[in-house]
């Protein structure tokens, strides 16, 4: 008697049985899922601006981690869920495509390049992490903490 039965809807279970209740319940989750990715293209809006602008009065060749989208799905999905990791990409996806827009509007030199935290600059070796998010190489002897390894990677000359 108290069980859930599996073909009465989620919404009778909660007390938004009423069909009133129940519709302004979707459509107070619509407007707040909307809101949400307003929010996100707002952000990637001033933040590609906030970067082409520091480019611009720097002089700078801007390098873009040319991210493969499936491993960092699945990596979002796993740790976050399907919506919230749907947002996350439609936002960095938007980013990626906002700052290339305006770095080839103002004629900023970019380059997408493949920015690796647990592969090593110089040997491309696998590396090893120890204690406080350090990484090191045990074949070159390489040592920098997690959050710089990238970096490393855009000081490297690409090869040609």
């Amino acid at each position: 008697m108290g069980q859930y039965s599996p073909k009465v809807p989620a919404y009778k279970s909660l007390p938004l049985f009423k069909l009133k209740n129940a519709k302004r319940a979707g459509r107070l989750v619509r407007r707040l899922r909307s809101r949400a990715y307003r929010l996100i293209r707002a952000e990637a809006v001033f933040l590609a601006r906030k970067l082409t602008k520091k480019a611009l009065r720097y002089r700078a060749m801007v390098v873009i981690d040319d991210v493969d989208w499936e491993s960092l799905k699945e990596l979002l999905m796993r740790r976050y869920g399907k919506k919230i990791s749907k947002l996350l990409l439609s936002g960095l996806k938007r980013f990626v495509k906002l700052l290339v827009t305006q770095l080839q509007w103002y004629g900023v030199p970019y380059e997408f390049k493949r920015l690796y935290s647990r592969k090593c600059p110089n040997c491309k070796h696998k590396l090893t992490q120890q204690k406080g998010r350090v990484m090191i190489c045990t074949n070159c002897g390489f040592k920098a903490p997690r959050d710089m390894v990238p970096m490393y990677w855009v000081l490297t000359p690409s090869p040609p």
